[in-house]
């Protein structure tokens, strides 16, 4: 066979190789979150998760999730602005998740925020007697969490973010 043929055989195996691969094989292995660029802070009651994901495949649309342990805390409050009895306040733990799609820029990076709330009462099953108020007290948010499910990256944020209603009566 000669130099020629062998060099145009090449350069078709190389181009067909190139045209099968997809951009999620293309960027696999290679996706990772940027540590010092990816963080929470609380914003009232929400918790505000941020962060920057690169070694994607420019214009991939990833799907990120944030998830959270959530302990919230609600009371009931009579018509005197009190909690009349310990009955009538409960925690809930939860895990609480928020799923976005984004979308890559030219470099394979993204730049996102996704904000969790804390369920609600209703969400949480809990209401109070009649002549009562169903008061928010607080959540604090702990193991938190963001996957990228498309690419498989994935990281850890350390610590807990903590909250507290300042309209909500002392809980006795």
């Amino acid at each position: 066979m000669s130099i020629k043929k062998v060099f145009t055989l090449l350069v078709a195996v190389l181009a067909g190789l190139l045209l099968f691969a997809s951009p999620s094989q293309a960027a696999n292995g290679n996706a990772h979150f940027i540590k010092n660029a990816t963080g929470a802070s609380l914003s009232g009651s929400s918790l505000v998760v941020h962060f920057k994901e690169t070694g994607l495949a420019s214009g991939a649309v990833e799907t990120v999730t944030a998830t959270a342990n959530a302990a919230t805390t609600y009371e009931c409050v009579n018509n005197g602005g009190k909690n009349p009895a310990a009955s009538n306040k409960s925690t809930f733990k939860t895990e609480i998740s928020k799923t976005e799609p984004f979308e890559a820029d030219k470099n394979g990076n993204i730049v996102g925020t996704i904000t969790l709330t804390p369920p609600t009462a209703q969400e949480l099953g809990f209401s109070c007697p009649p002549g009562q108020d169903v008061t928010f007290v607080g959540v604090t948010y702990s193991n938190v969490v963001i996957t990228d499910s498309t690419s498989d990256a994935s990281i850890s944020l350390p610590g807990s973010f903590s909250y507290t209603n300042p309209a909500a009566p002392p809980v006795r």
